[in-house]
């Protein structure tokens, strides 16, 4: 008699080859899931690094302990900042930078870390730079410019509405017709490094006219550099001695804000700089303290602040400045053009593009901003503010508003 199967030992059988099959579909699931965080982290990493290539100024570098508050007040006034429950308030002392009217014999000073020629080197000018002589013709109407510059106004503030943990200011001066669009453009900002701009226009405007000698000379003395940035700390030991010239191109092209200290030092301080730069344009003097919410929430009093506004006139002064008398600014022009800092403006505009730029940043505040000559089919003055969390946000956010208003102009001339 042929014997049936025990049912009992099948059902083992069965459910010993039902685990080894989930237990199978669970070590794939597991491989799997590895697999796909690997290549989400390796992605997020590749567009980071992308955009460091990109913006090396706003990010990496940026944010270094050395990228401190003092560089960016005006680097001639160290700051220190007490904190409460209620506000913030910054509080500055000048410095002293060491200035040499004339020029001294040639010595050579010695440190366990360097040998150096402490005379000034000659100071070589660059290429002058010119903008264009020939525009094309605009393809709209008056009217339909208009409708496009609301556009432009309306993508901006719709950008600003759907980043509500931002601060953007933002200001274009159309400098061949003088037409203008801001948006917030009032309001208080840290200008960081561009308050080299009209720094740098006083000093021009001062050399021409003989108040100023650009062959003067300055000794860089290590007061005043710690918690800089500065080319010149970073380079040279105390002793080393620059021509005025030199000092103009170090803090407009390199962002030294050791640098700007000395510029500004050679006029007789900002007290005797600031009435020539509120001539200029003063809706918010650099000097007056002022009362601000920073994009936090973050309640704040200051000085060393100005507006969108302000540089965009300041930009303005210096190209109708440029046009009408180019040998007061050629120099000043040049220094702007040769700017080593990167910029989100000209990476939207693209390299075709004729971009005479300078950088401001405050890591500590959060608080970049990035502005423009553009030679583009007409002339402009682009100021774009941002305050983000971190140099990402905030260079991405200068760039798609720069986006925008590249869009507007080609609008404008198809």
């Amino acid at each position: 008699m042929q014997k049936r199967p025990n049912p009992t030992f099948l059902q083992k059988a069965e459910g010993l080859k039902n685990m080894r099959r989930k237990r199978t579909l669970i070590i794939i699931l597991s491989v799997l899931a590895v697999v796909l965080v690997a290549i989400f982290i390796s992605s997020v990493a590749s567009m980071q690094d992308k955009y460091r290539e990109r913006f090396p100024e706003l990010a990496g570098a940026a944010t270094s302990t050395t990228e401190s508050w003092e560089r960016y007040t005006r680097g001639t006034h160290e700051t220190t900042t007490e904190t409460t429950t209620e506000a913030t308030t910054t509080e500055t002392t000048p410095l002293a930078p060491v200035i040499v009217t004339t020029t001294t014999e040639e010595t050579t000073q010695s440190t366990p870390a360097t040998s150096q020629n402490n005379s000034p080197d000659i100071f070589v000018e660059a290429e002058d730079f010119h903008f264009s002589n020939h525009y094309p013709h605009r393809t709209v109407s008056y009217q339909e410019r208009q409708v496009l510059l609301d556009g432009l106004k309306e993508q901006v503030t719709r950008f600003q509405k759907d980043n509500p943990d931002m601060r953007i200011c933002f200001d274009v001066v159309l400098l061949s017709t003088g037409e203008t669009l801001g948006v917030d453009e009032l309001d208080p900002v840290i200008p960081s490094a561009c308050w080299g701009l009209p720094i740098g226009i006083v000093a021009s405007e001062r050399a021409s006219s003989g108040r100023l000698s650009m062959s003067q000379t300055v000794t860089y003395s290590s007061s005043g550099s710690s918690g800089v940035s500065s080319y010149i700390a970073s380079t040279y030991a105390p002793g080393k001695q620059f021509y005025l010239r030199t000092i103009q191109r170090y803090a407009l092209a390199l962002n030294d804000a050791l640098a700007l200290g000395y510029l500004t030092d050679s006029m007789g301080g900002l007290e005797s700089v600031i009435p020539d730069v509120d001539e200029i344009s003063g809706y918010i003097s650099y000097n007056d303290k002022k009362i601000y919410q920073d994009f936090r929430g973050l309640e704040f009093s200051s000085t060393g602040l100005s507006t969108c506004y302000d540089m965009a006139n300041y930009l303005k002064y210096l190209y109708n400045g440029y046009t009408n008398d180019p040998d007061v600014y050629q120099g000043l022009i040049n220094d702007i053009s040769v700017s080593e800092t990167s910029s989100p403006i000209s990476e939207a505009f693209g390299t075709d593009t004729p971009i005479l730029h300078m950088l401001g940043r405050n890591t500590e505040q959060g608080a970049y901003m990035d502005i423009a000559l553009i030679d583009a089919e007409e002339p402009i003055a682009l100021v774009i503010y941002c305050e983000a969390s971190t140099p990402d946000k905030a260079g991405s956010a200068i760039y798609t508003l720069a986006g925008y208003t590249r869009d507007f102009i080609e609008s404008c001339y198809d």
